[in-house]
């Protein structure tokens, strides 16, 4: 793992600076929701209340990382294949189990966000 992915928690929630490797992070035995995103993303400023929000009530339920994706070409990007930001994988076991993907230029919403999570059985 690089320097700069030294990993940080913020309100329950795994924080990954430019990672080239995030599978020490999923965690056996629960789901890991991963949020890819990128610093200066307008979007992704959007959508992360409603992730927080999230990761309040669900940090029991599953473990919460949240990945930077702030250098051009980004290995793990390329690895699973993020096109765009705000994007979300759920993983279980290591595997990836779903995920959410954006348009590009039109960021997650709130609504898209809990109709997907409503899919695990997740309300908050």
């Amino acid at each position: 793992m690089n320097q700069s992915a030294a990993p940080g928690k913020i309100n329950g929630v795994t924080v990954l600076v430019d990672p080239n490797d995030i599978s020490p992070f999923l965690t056996r035995g629960k789901k890991t929701v991963v949020l890819f995103e990128m610093t200066g993303c307008p979007f992704c400023r959007a959508f992360q209340s409603a992730f927080l929000h999230f990761a309040e009530k669900r940090s029991e339920d599953c473990a919460l990382v949240r990945v930077k994706l702030d250098k051009y070409d980004n290995p793990l990007g390329r690895k699973y294949e993020i096109e765009a930001v705000s994007a979300v994988i759920i993983f279980a076991n290591g595997e990836i189990q779903s995920r959410l993907d954006v348009v590009p230029g039109l960021g997650l919403s709130k609504k898209k966000w809990t109709d997907f999570c409503t899919c695990f059985k997740w309300n908050f």
